[in-house]
């Protein structure tokens, strides 16, 4: 009887050849890019500062750092963040994440397994335009200021800053020139 890791597709396989039987059995989809990440069954010293900085709504590439770290820790305060990222964060990139991660780790929200479920930033059409009135309205503004209006933005809501910064990538200050200039005219 002899044993053997295979890597199949980016798929880990323990290979038990038994008189002369080959039976394949999946051992972990764990795989980094460059190798294989082995996870650590212990509370990390730093815990306390990693739950804090995957608590940030207002950082999403801070959540995603974090998030980078809890993942090779198997304790409690990790899994239950790790859970609350991969079911409840607004930026699809730091959910889709924590949804892999989980799915590693095997981790099962009322014993279910985890289901990622469709895009949904959170907000409405109607949240943006209130937003974006309230903004025009209060800064007097009759020609969009743009890094005003980003500022003004990120201090009034910051987690919807974040989360359509992180949905609009490259294409933010044009989204939100566009969406200025769609809002319903003052009525006099």
């Amino acid at each position: 009887m002899w044993l053997k890791v295979v890597n199949l597709e980016n798929l880990l396989f323990l290979e038990l050849n038994q008189f002369s039987t080959l039976k394949r059995t999946k051992i972990g989809n764990i795989l980094n890019k460059e190798k294989l990440m082995p996870i650590i069954k212990e509370t990390p010293e730093n815990i306390a500062e990693l739950l804090k900085q995957a608590s940030l709504k207002d950082d999403y590439k801070a959540r995603l750092v974090a998030l980078k770290e809890l993942k090779k820790y198997d304790c409690p305060q990790s899994r239950d963040m790790i859970l609350r990222l991969a079911l409840h964060d607004k930026v699809f990139k730091v959910k889709q994440e924590a949804f892999k991660v989980a799915k590693s780790l095997d981790i099962k929200k009322n014993g279910k397994a985890l289901k990622l479920g469709k895009k949904n930033i959170g907000y409405k059409l109607e949240d943006f335009i209130k937003i974006f009135s309230k903004i025009k309205e209060t800064k007097e503004m009759d020609e969009l200021d743009l890094n005003l209006f980003k500022k003004t933005l990120k201090s009034l809501d910051p987690e919807m800053y974040d989360v359509i910064r992180s949905e609009k990538g490259d294409k933010f200050n044009s989204w939100v020139k566009t969406s200025y200039n769609c809002l319903p005219k003052n009525k006099l």
